[in-house]
């Protein structure tokens, strides 16, 4: 019975040819990867086109990946973020340009709180709700955005989001606690 291969030996083998070894790499992180595209984009297709996006990005930028700076799965982590959070962007805009050039009726959003089944009225507050801290977010700093996203989106640990973004503890936390409050500002101030 042979040992499973580290990341380390699964990047070699694929930077060496194995196809093999990039498909165990796949299969290892597949779920990881979607499960943070669709935290970030909440739409299940297009989750499922960023992390094929995602994939195709990683296996491109192997050769990039150093592992003293950090782990493989911290570096996958912090591609697929940064990835989806483009992709957010980008479908963001998307629905602004849809809902500027409708005639009276929304555009269906997918960005939704909880659970399918909701009185009409709560799936609009909640949607709205989506909206409007998203919107608030997107005004935000990059580095704060970035933490903000990481802690309650993909509900990662601050650790785990210091290590990613190659910075110290105390700026995550403070990142964060200047993101928190200005997004409270800002909700405050749209509320009235």
């Amino acid at each position: 019975m042979t040992s499973p291969l580290s990341d380390e030996d699964l990047v070699e083998g694929t930077l060496g040819g194995d196809e093999d070894a990039f498909s165990q790499l796949y299969e290892k992180y597949r779920h990881p990867v979607y499960a943070t595209a669709y935290r970030i984009i909440q739409s299940a297709e297009d989750a499922r086109d960023a992390t094929q996006e995602i994939f195709v990005k990683l296996y491109r930028s192997l050769r990039s990946w150093n592992p003293r700076k950090a782990s493989f799965s911290t570096w996958t982590y912090r591609l697929a973020s940064n990835h989806a959070i483009d992709c957010w962007r980008t479908r963001r805009r998307k629905h602004e340009t849809l809902d500027s050039e409708d005639t009276g009726e929304k555009a269906e959003r997918e960005y939704a709180f909880g659970d399918a089944i909701r009185s009409p009225y709560r799936e609009i507050a909640g949607r709205e709700q989506v909206d409007a801290v998203r919107r608030c977010v997107d005004l935000l700093p990059e580095l704060q955005k970035k933490v903000f996203v990481l802690r309650y989106f993909q509900e990662l640990k601050l650790d785990e989001i210091a290590e990613m973004e190659n910075c110290s503890l105390g700026t995550v936390k403070t990142s964060l606690f200047r993101a928190t409050h200005a997004v409270r500002r800002a909700l405050r101030k749209a509320r009235n």
